[in-house]
């Protein structure tokens, strides 16, 4: 068999996730040029483009080695389950590269001593700090107040700009400390793709049509056509990355069998996903399809006991469509 090279998966810039890479620009430009440290929360859904925004703002911005130092400009850390603000430290300090992986320390304070060195003797100029939802997910009032008083700081004490990224009810987190707040100018949520209106729609078939000319598949298939544009919404609820999925599973499905791109063969990948027919985008006529738009982000609830889900599912608008393509709301 022969060997395929490993696919490449294009970054999607969308004109929302364009002006963050130019603020993460700003973040730094504003610290190296006139000294403030000016800070940003962006939260989204799952899927909505944070991380990916992040690993490619590190990988255009990559770590440069020379004789006297390692220099790190950018630092995506993806938070983990986080127990306490000494876990957090520690596993800051080895995504750093600390010599002794965040080992050796008698207690909090020397952690912290030494993570502030070590991002001086790095040279880092802004800490993207990923996932901050699971702080608030251990639903322990006095690990979120430590951490969130860390966080506090670590602005005051590095002087760098820090970027926190997680999911809607992330915001807390922030708002649990003042002082926090306080320091955090920016404030950005990713906006969801919707279809209900022509210029939204339109932001939509951008995306596919990106998507279909990196794959070569807009020599087969015009995927951001407004009616199969529509059935990929369907299939995604305009998720980002779950449209991504979708039109590079549909490519290497084509690939692997040897068949041309289809409306038969993106049933298919979603068959394969093992949604019923019944309920496939594409092998149900276009009048049958429900679209649903978020309009109410996800949350969480505190008040909810240890043992029961405390995630509070994002609101949706429901639409059908008709055989022009028009579309009416169905959500009484």
């Amino acid at each position: 068999m022969m060997a395929h090279k490993i696919l490449e998966r294009p970054f999607i810039k969308n004109p929302f996730l364009t002006d963050m890479i130019n603020l993460f620009d700003s973040l730094r430009h504003k610290k190296k040029h006139y000294g403030v440290a000016s800070c940003l929360l962006l939260t989204g859904e799952s899927g909505s483009g944070k991380s990916e925004l992040a690993k490619n703002y590190v990988k255009n911005h990559p770590v440069v080695e020379d004789e006297e130092r390692t220099h790190i400009p950018v630092l995506h850390y993806e938070l983990r389950s986080v127990a306490t603000p000494e876990e957090f430290l520690r596993s800051l300090l080895v995504a750093i590269g600390d010599p002794q992986q965040g080992r050796g320390a008698r207690n909090k304070g020397e952690l912290y001593a030494r993570l502030i060195i070590l991002i001086n003797t790095v040279g880092l100029e802004l800490l993207i700090l990923d996932e901050i939802q699971v702080i608030i997910e251990r639903r322990s009032a006095k690990v979120v107040t430590g951490i969130a008083d860390l966080f506090k700081d670590l602005i005051n004490d590095t002087e760098i700009p820090i970027v926190f990224m997680g999911m809607p009810w992330s915001r807390y987190l922030v708002d649990s400390n003042r002082q926090l707040k306080r320091r955090i100018a920016y404030h950005y949520v990713i906006p969801p793709y919707r279809v209900s209106q022509k210029e939204t729609r339109d932001d939509y078939r951008r995306l596919l049509k990106f998507l279909g000319d990196h794959y070569g598949i807009s020599k087969n298939l015009k995927i951001e056509d407004v009616s199969f544009a529509l059935r990929c919404f369907a299939a995604t609820s305009g998720n980002l990355a779950a449209t991504a999925n979708l039109v590079c599973d549909a490519f290497i499905l084509s690939d692997m069998e040897g068949k041309k791109i289809s409306i038969q063969l993106f049933a298919n990948v979603v068959r394969r996903y093992g949604v019923e027919d019944d309920f496939n985008a594409f092998k149900l006529p276009i009048e049958k399809l429900v679209l649903r738009e978020l309009v109410v982000h996800s949350d969480w609830s505190f008040g909810s006991r240890a043992n029961k889900n405390a995630i509070v599912n994002a609101e949706y608008i429901e639409y059908g469509i008709l055989k022009d393509n028009k579309i009416y709301c169905l959500t009484g």
